[in-house]
């Protein structure tokens, strides 16, 4: 997982898990992804799909498109 923010800074971290904050209220979780530092504009972080996939609701889609809001997704970062 591309991220940029003081944990990276933290030598013994190398994994992480997030939570996503998805409308329905519904917490879910993808755990112990490892974590690379890359160039992504402050505030930002990034992740491979389909290890993330289980971030996404079913009924989250796009009010135009459509298709799966894996383009936002509100996220928690917590040391694994």
């Amino acid at each position: 997982m591309p991220l940029r923010n003081k944990m990276i800074a933290d030598p013994t971290l190398s994994h992480v898990n997030l939570t996503s904050h998805a409308a329905d209220g519904i917490k879910r979780h993808a755990k112990a992804l490892r974590i690379v530092e890359y160039n992504i504009p402050k505030g930002n972080d990034s992740a491979y799909f389909p290890e993330t996939n289980v971030l996404v609701g079913i009924d989250e889609v796009a009010s135009r498109s459509h298709t799966p809001m894996s383009k936002f997704i509100g996220i928690t970062i917590m040391k694994a």
